[in-house]
């Protein structure tokens, strides 16, 4: 998944411990191999291949993965997509060196993306592209699913105080440390990095951050992100960073989405789906004058500094 993953555990027993993290990074090692869109051979990349020429059968494991994303895809009003490789691939955000492309190259790509452009077979589980030269990009939600797998691990091996993180922006608490309420969690403030935004205690939940800090390029005077707005095709402009907290780490990462791309009014309707998440905003360019803003139920989850 490009990034490094991290987990770290309490336990009576150490040697049970140091064997859990151990099968708990292995699991996430094995998530990366069956989604990766940079490994050729990667279960992923070959329905990317095939599934625009006909129906194309899957393992179970990835066709429940691409079923979660079509129901956070309907419950998100499309703002969560993961059929948006072609214009992430255009934009150059697959590489080291993105850039803007040119309007053709925008308009071509965008024909190749949308999830209402892949068929899914529930009986025969299938998929088919209707679009050939589309492609799934696991890169927004893969992470927090590697992360819910390494904590089922976990919870297998009867570790009951674990943090799990990929990349630090896809954390997991399991349980809380000895003598604490849960895992402290520092926000990062891209304005001001000596200064976290707030602060989170996960207990038995999961937060993700997405935000132009992970990646972005700039154009004259303007800033893109990598996160697009799937309906538009074109990177989400004067939004600097968001945080959700909820029950899983896939969802965490599916919702920052729609709480990066829509309306303060419209990412509460959205949220509305999902009773047990709370989102964190810092809106506009990233200085010391964008607003922060929190979905009103969740003053008492996000604790911020004096």
């Amino acid at each position: 998944m490009g990034t490094f993953c991290e987990v770290q555990a309490y336990d009576s027993n150490p040697a049970r411990a140091r064997a859990a993290i151990a099968a708990a990074l292995d699991e996430m090692a094995r998530v990366d191999r069956l989604l990766s869109n940079y490994d050729p051979s990667s279960e992923l990349s070959i329905m990317n291949r095939e599934a625009g020429r006909a129906p194309f059968h899957v393992p179970a494991e990835l066709f429940r993965f691409i079923t979660a994303c079509r129901q956070y895809y309907e419950n998100t009003s499309g703002t969560f997509d993961p059929a948006v490789g072609s214009l992430v691939r255009v934009w150059g955000f697959f590489s080291r060196h993105p850039g803007m492309p040119a309007a053709a190259e925008i308009a071509a790509a965008k024909a190749t993306s949308g999830f209402d452009k892949i068929q899914l077979n529930d009986i025969d589980e299938t998929v088919r592209y209707t679009a050939p030269g589309l492609e799934m990009d696991p890169g927004g939600v893969g992470k927090g699913y590697a992360v819910d797998r390494a904590v089922a691990i976990l919870r297998r091996w009867h570790v009951r105080s674990a943090l799990v993180s990929a990349g630090g922006s896809s954390l997991y608490g399991l349980g809380h440390p000895p003598g604490r309420r849960g895992w402290r969690v520092a926000i990062s403030n891209p304005s001001n990095p000596g200064r976290a935004l707030a602060f989170v205690q996960l207990r038995d939940n999961s937060l993700s951050t997405s935000g132009v800090a992970e990646q972005s390029v700039t154009v004259g005077s303007r800033r893109y992100s990598h996160i697009f707005d799937p309906r538009t095709g074109a990177p989400v402009e004067n939004m600097c960073q968001v945080t959700v907290v909820a029950p899983g780490g896939m969802e965490t990462d599916a919702l920052t989405k729609p709480a990066f791309i829509l309306s303060r009014e419209h990412t509460i309707e959205v949220l509305k789906h999902y009773p047990d998440a709370h989102a964190l905003r810092l809106e506009g360019a990233c200085d010391a004058a964008s607003p922060i803003w929190i979905t009103p139920w969740s003053s008492k989850v996000f604790s911020r500094l004096p």
